[in-house]
């Protein structure tokens, strides 16, 4: 019994993880897939906190009370983590094209940014501080489906034989965490470029608040153009493609009906 919730929190474990990665990349995703991706987070968080109310509860009650310890360090950054992913949708959902609220900065949009870029080296920590039983969930579902190519061996290792299984064990654990993670670091790092390339950069009479054109810029479509030189002086477009419909960006818009992408009309 004891085996399957293990299992079981693996596999949900694993889901918000992958789906935190997924979040990073806005260009995959789109805007509404990469909203919705967060609330999916949002619920497996909560749902993971409830699972461990009873640990929570047990810790929290004597954190102060005795010295520094493995489990008060874990606490910790479970905190540290809850309140980031907390952060993350907050933030989120005050951006987000549901709520359509119209913001004059980036300030929102660069909180969220740094918000998940800081949780998810949180995240990094806690993985390490959990590997063991990342790997040895990992080995035990892999050997029920059939796709451990090998069994180990049921010898009985010497001190040094595993302590050097269980090396390879981490660096196995940590080098592919590490990896897809810092892949989404990078990521999210030119997310935070582009906003202040845009804050830098001189747009007149621009049709959309600053974090709509953040979005425009990260999902797919090329960066904000300046003044049209066919077009009059006072005139200025977000897009240069100049989508009709239906659109080949996920942010197509066309409030007037005039079958046009209102980015790649004149402002």
């Amino acid at each position: 019994m004891m085996k399957i919730k293990q299992k079981a929190h693996w596999w949900i474990d694993m889901l918000l993880f992958f789906g935190f990665l997924v979040a990073f990349f806005l260009s995959l995703t789109g805007v509404e897939l990469h909203q919705w991706v967060g609330i999916l987070g949002g619920v497996l968080v909560t749902y993971h906190l409830l699972v461990h109310w009873n640990w929570v509860d047990a810790v929290s009650q004597k954190i102060f009370r005795s010295r520094i310890s493995v489990v008060q360090i874990k606490f910790l950054v479970d905190s540290l983590l809850f309140a980031g992913f907390a952060l993350i949708v907050g933030t989120g959902l005050v951006i987000s094209s549901w709520l359509n609220i119209s913001l004059s900065n980036n300030e929102w949009l660069r909180l969220h940014i740094s918000a998940s870029i800081t949780t998810m080296m949180i995240l990094l920590v806690k993985l390490a501080l959990h590997w063991r039983w990342i790997s040895r969930t990992t080995r035990d579902i892999f050997a029920d489906t059939g796709l451990e190519l090998v069994q180990p061996a049921k010898l009985q290792l010497s001190p040094i034989e595993r302590q050097s299984m269980e090396r390879r064990d981490f660096l196995k654990v940590m080098g592919v965490v590490a990896g897809v993670s810092l892949i989404a670091l990078i990521n999210a790092t030119k997310g935070l470029a582009s906003i202040q390339d845009g804050e830098t950069s001189s747009i007149s009479h621009s049709a959309t608040s600053d974090t709509d054109q953040w979005f425009i810029n990260n999902s797919g479509n090329p960066r904000t153009y300046g003044m049209d030189s066919s077009m009059d002086s006072s005139c200025s477009i977000q897009c240069g493609k100049r989508c009709s419909y239906p659109g080949h960006c996920r942010r197509y818009i066309d409030t007037n009906n005039n079958n046009c992408c209102n980015f790649g009309e004149c402002a």
